[in-house]
Parts: C-alpha cells; structure tokens; sequence
C-alpha cells in the first residue's frame, strides 16, 4: 500500500468562487494526440478516394462514349458496304443476263451449224464417198434445257433468251468493329477457322467463263470438221479422176451430163444463202460445196460405169480385144471383146447397173445378154449356157445374168466381155482397169 498523502487544511468560508485545477497526465496527451493524428489521416484518405474515383469515373464514361461512337461509324459503314453490294449485285445480274443472251445465242448458231456439219456428213455417207471411219466426229453442243450450276450457287435456271440466272444474295463477310484508338492487333476479321468462301458473282462468272470456252472449242472442232472432210473430199476426188483417166472418158462432160441427181429424192426449194466473210466457218463451207458438188457428180458417173467383173474372182484372159487370129477360120480377124476362161456354169455377173435391151440366141454370140448403161454405154455377154434375165428388166451391179457356156462360135467353155459407147466396140480392159484401180485404193 502507498502512504496517503496529507490533505490540505481546510479554508474558511469567505464568501468567494474558487475553481478546481485539473492536471492531464501526459500519456492521456500522447493519446488524444494520437486520435487527432488517426482522424485527419482518414479524412485526407477519404478525401482522396473520393477525388480519385471521380476521376477513374469520368474515363470509364469517356471510353464508354469513343465505343458506342465507333460501333455507331461501324454500322454507318456496314449499310453503305451492303448499299455498295446490292448495287454492284444489280450491275452483275444485269451483266450475267447479257452474258447468258450472248451465250445463248452463240448456242443457237452452233446448233445450227452443227445441223449443217451432219447434213453433209450424212450426205457424203449416203453417197459413200467417204467411209465411215473417216466421217468427222460429231461434237456435242450444250442444249438450251441443260441447268448451269456452279459450286456454292444455289441453283441458276436454264439459259434461255429473256430469263435470269437466279444465284445467291451476294453478303458482305462479317467483319469485327474496328474501335477508335484499339490496338491495330484486334481491328482484324472474325476468326472461324475456315477460309473465306469466294464470292457468288465470281462462280458465276467462273461458271459462263468455262461455258464461253466449251463453245469455241466446239466451234473450233466444227471448222476442223469441215476441214478435213474437204482435205478426204480433195483426195477421193483426185483418186475417183485418176481412175477415170483409165477409161479415156471425159470424166467432167459425162458428170454434168448427168447432173449428179439422186433417185428418189426431192422437195421445196429452201436456199441457205452463207456469207463467205462472216466468219471462217462460213468460208470453209463455201469453199467445201463446189468440191462436194463436183464429187458427187463424179461419184454418180462412176456407179454408172460398167467398171466391174463380169464375173467373180479372178479369171485370166483367153482372149484380148483388137486383131487376132480367128480360131476357126486362121485369119486375122478384129475381136470385139475379151475372153476369161471360166468353168463351164460359173455366174456371169453384170458390171453396172442398167436395163437388159436383149437377152436371146445370137449367132456367133450364142446365148448373149445386153444390158443398156447410162451415157450410152452398153455391155454384152455372149456364150452362155443359161440365161437367167428377160428383156426389160432392170438389173444392178453383181446382179446375175446368166451361166458360162459354149454356145455359138465357140471352142470351149469361156465368156465373151464386150463394152460398147455408142454401139461402137471398145476395149474392156479400160474399164477393168479403172475399176481395179478404184477397189486398190479405196483398201
């Protein structure tokens, strides 16, 4: 315990206010002062928060405000970019229908000249101035019907003059708003992986690109066509002349004497009238009917010639045409014809197509049979044992008219070949020759 201290004595009333001493120790001091110094750094703290947070406010609201600024120039852009694709869609579909008229009717004159290319191809084969191996191959013109598509399009209608190609509604490829002041590194596209599809219009014009280029080919491959037939034209004409030139015929004056007419054939007049200067497969055509013409005639003249066998295989002379020693009389004598030695009852073949003007006993002939050509052409077939033909009747190439025999002025089984223009005698061998020479070269 501590010792009291001693208590002060006590005044006298006098009748005056006295006042009361209070002593602070010092550690109260040091704590209010404490205090003090806590409450003010608080309040400066707050202070500052307060100020700071306003500041940090007013930048989030301006970043807020430069945002919805760019997404707003963002959208402005987009509808212009869409304004700017439909308008370049509407210049494209206008330009896809010009190039569907112009393919279509590029389509509609190949047709055309396709239907020609098989006219005369069917014509040359009728004829058979040409074998069919050699007939050019007919090539394959895309028909009006036929749809044109092209990858990623939806569909495209047929072309035809006057429609629409139907295809996709051209879209812009989305793309992520670039914002004001964003880092370069995040104003890039959209990442999906996969790359960007290429554009309708593009296909479309890929598509009718690819269709332009099948429609040269196919014109190209028609002027080679006509081509060639007029090269095999020339040289079957130069071989069918040279043949010719055996029989000491004009060959030229028989074919326009005969005016190359086909039997049963006929029909209106409808011209086709080319323009050798519209382009060069109307020249090539132009170029190609004379000569086709001419072979024809040709041709026909040919058929009409007694420039086969009278009889088949092979058979050796007897006999020549000209002078020769007759056999009965030992004098020189002129024979008319040829002689094949022939076994007795072999067919007796006729050399060209023709009407039978005499089928009978005559004399020295024996049994013959005459048959009436064209151009005045006529051939004779005399020693026969049988004949198998009647006056009047008509009679083709290989048709038979008979049987070898010895009939007549005859030594032995054997058959006499005359040729006659005009009912005047000339050698045979001529036309054999000429005919042999026809089947070399067509093998």
């Amino acid at each position: 315990m501590h010792p009291q201290p001693p208590t002060a004595p006590a005044l006298p009333a006098t009748g005056l206010v006295t006042h009361k001493t209070y002593t602070i120790s010092r550690s109260t001091m040091l704590a209010g002062l404490a205090w003090l110094s806590l409450t003010t750094a608080c309040s400066g703290a707050a202070g500052w928060y307060i100020l700071s947070r306003d500041d940090l406010a007013a930048r989030l609201i301006a970043r807020e405000t430069a945002r919805q600024y760019a997404y707003e120039d963002r959208i402005a852009a987009l509808r212009a970019d869409i304004d700017r694709y439909a308008s370049r869609a509407l210049l494209d579909q206008d330009g896809v229908e010009s190039r569907v008229d112009e393919l279509a009717t590029r389509q509609a004159e190949l047709e055309s000249r396709q239907s020609l290319v098989s006219a005369l191809t069917d014509t040359l084969q009728s004829s058979g101035l040409l074998p069919a191996a050699k007939l050019p191959l007919r090539t394959r013109v895309i028909k009006p019907e036929e749809p044109v598509r092209a990858s990623g399009v939806t569909s495209f209608a047929p072309i035809l003059p006057g429609k629409l190609i139907q295809q996709d509604k051209p879209m812009p490829a989305p793309e992520a708003p670039s914002l004001r002041g964003a880092d370069s590194a995040n104003s890039g596209g959209w990442q999906s992986g996969e790359a960007p599809a290429e554009p309708p219009a593009k296909r479309v014009e890929a598509t009718l690109g690819k269709l332009d280029i099948a429609m040269a080919g196919t014109s190209d491959a028609q002027i080679a066509a006509l081509k060639e037939m007029d090269q095999s034209l020339a040289a079957t004409q130069k071989r069918l002349r040279s043949a010719l030139a055996e029989t000491g015929l004009d060959a030229e004056r028989l074919a326009a004497a005969q005016g190359g007419a086909a039997a049963g054939v006929g029909g209106p007049l409808v011209p086709v009238n080319l323009d050798p200067s519209a382009g060069p497969f109307e020249a090539t055509l132009v170029a190609l009917q004379p000569r086709m013409t001419s072979l024809i005639r040709l041709r026909g003249v040919i058929e009409q010639l007694p420039l086969a066998r009278p009889m088949a295989g092979d058979h050796d002379f007897t006999s020549n045409f000209g002078y020769r020693t007759d056999p009965f009389t030992r004098g020189l004598a002129m024979h008319t014809g040829v002689d094949f030695r022939a076994e007795s009852g072999s067919p007796i073949l006729a050399t060209a197509p023709g009407k039978v003007i005499a089928a009978e006993y005559n004399g020295g002939y024996g049994n013959m049979v005459e048959v009436e050509h064209a151009n005045g052409l006529s051939t004779r077939y005399a020693h026969m044992s049988a004949i198998s033909v009647s006056v009047g009747q008509n009679v083709k190439t290989g048709s038979v008219l008979g049987r070898v025999g010895s009939t007549g002025r005859s030594t032995g089984p054997h058959l006499h070949y005359e040729t006659r223009i005009n009912d005047e005698a000339v050698d045979p061998t001529r036309f054999l020759r000429a005919g042999s020479k026809l089947l070399t070269d067509a093998s």
